[in-house]
């Protein structure tokens, strides 16, 4: 049981990094909006909600049956990890981004990668434009990526590495404005360290 809660609390601290990578790299100068997220990390398909405001985003999903909640704040550096059913957050500085990790930051790709244009598509509702980026570090892979001119912002990136291969596409986009307090942590958290986390994840055997 121990090692399960440990692969799940890693699992979501992974999931952490991969999305700050993102957000570290793309400037997010996107339209404040809401969406459904959807991943594939090889075979495991992981649902959740992104909510992005400015330089923040918020991210939440669930796991073992319980919601988590992921913060980003670039104004402090910080990520959050929120457990609502604990009233329990661990904290996370930002510089845990991986810098080998793919960027999107569409000149710093271009600096990086051959880049080629595969034509337009329509995802979720949005008119796209399609590129295939080859990076000149073989060991970063390629991606494909489904950018929306309209909302500054890509719909779909396909990642393929030596690492592995993740899919993230965004779904039931809604551009609205957003409450600030999304992106803060409620009152009545206590803060937690990877220990204690662990010991209130949920019991996968359930």
């Amino acid at each position: 049981m121990m090692l399960k809660k440990l692969f799940t609390a890693l699992n979501l601290i992974f999931l952490l990094v991969l999305t700050i990578c993102f957000f570290r790299t793309n400037p997010l100068n996107a339209a404040e909006l809401s969406a459904d997220v959807v991943r594939t990390v090889g075979q495991e398909v992981i649902n959740g909600r992104i909510y992005i405001k400015g330089d923040n985003f918020r991210q939440e999903m669930f796991m073992g049956g319980k919601k988590q909640v992921m913060i980003y704040r670039k104004d402090k550096q910080m990520a959050w990890i929120l457990m609502p059913e604990n009233k329990m957050y661990m904290e996370t500085p930002t510089n845990a981004c991986d810098q080998n990790m793919p960027q999107t930051d569409q000149e710093q790709i271009e600096n990086k990668a051959n880049k080629k244009y595969l034509g337009k598509e329509k995802v979720n509702g949005y008119v796209c434009e399609k590129y295939l980026y080859v990076y000149h570090n073989k060991s970063t892979g390629s991606m494909t990526q489904w950018f929306s001119k309209k909302l500054n912002f890509p719909i779909k990136m396909d990642f393929d590495s030596s690492s592995g291969h993740m899919i993230t596409e965004y779904k039931n986009i809604e551009v609205k404005a957003l409450p600030d307090s999304l992106f803060e942590i409620p009152s009545g958290y206590r803060k937690m360290s990877l220990p204690g986390m662990m010991q209130q994840m949920p019991d996968m055997n359930r």
